[in-house]
């Protein structure tokens, strides 16, 4: 792993961390003197299940993603994450162990922020604790909203709802020529919770509305129509 000190358009980023940006310019530059990029390559794991949780992340490029192993070895995909901003804030906070695995899809560069650091500037900031409640409570709304999903949705909407969200997230192939990378696609039907095989008869159907293309791999040919179908 390589790291380098933090330039402008890091700090950018992390002021678009909102329970960051509430700590105020200089108390928010007194916990970043302290923290460096630190820069992984594709396969490489940030943490593992049951590490405890001594630091949380603001990505600031690149992509990961967040695994659930089971006792039997089975995978399950939790989640992707694309674009820049925190994650594993409230566990780390909590002082908890991390409950999933976090490997590097794509190369990344990442801010490694110490919970003890963090916590030692939140204390003198207690005007702030709103704002830090406020941000940790997104991952509480996004879980929800993929249980009603998981409910309440039919498999194609789901995969295209997935393609359309990855492709923005990811900010590729947004009236450029570049084509999204999608993930593998065992890994988006572990993602959406739907089996393999269901997986890929609504590709299929899919395929044949003329909306994207199913081969090796995956490309979105006709947004508009994707964006019909995941309605």
């Amino acid at each position: 792993m390589r790291s380098r000190p933090l330039s402008e358009t890091d700090y950018d980023i992390v002021r678009q961390v909102p329970f960051l940006s509430a700590l105020g310019g200089a108390r928010l530059d007194n916990l970043m003197a302290k923290c460096r990029v630190e820069c992984h390559s594709r396969g490489e794991h940030l943490f593992r299940a049951g590490d405890v949780a001594r630091n949380f992340y603001v990505l600031l490029s690149g992509h990961l993603r967040l695994v659930k192993v089971s006792p039997q070895g089975e995978e399950t995909v939790m989640h992707f994450l694309t674009q820049p901003g925190a994650f594993a804030e409230a566990v780390s906070l909590a002082g908890r162990a991390y409950p999933v695995e976090c490997e590097v899809m794509e190369d990344c560069e990442i801010i490694a922020i110490p919970r003890d650091t963090y916590l030692s500037v939140l204390r003198s900031a207690p005007d702030v604790m709103a704002e830090v409640l406020a941000g940790l409570l997104r991952w509480e709304r996004f879980f929800l909203e993929e249980i009603f999903k998981i409910r309440h949705t039919k498999p194609i909407q789901r995969i295209a709802s997935f393609l359309i969200d990855f492709e923005e997230r990811s900010g590729e192939n947004l009236g450029g020529e570049d084509e999204t990378n999608f993930p593998e696609k065992r890994q988006i039907a572990s993602r959406i919770g739907i089996t393999p095989e269901t997986f890929s008869r609504s590709l299929r159907k899919l395929e044949a509305t003329g909306a994207i293309a199913a081969g090796s791999k995956l490309r979105i040919l006709d947004r508009a129509v994707l964006v019909e179908l995941s309605r």
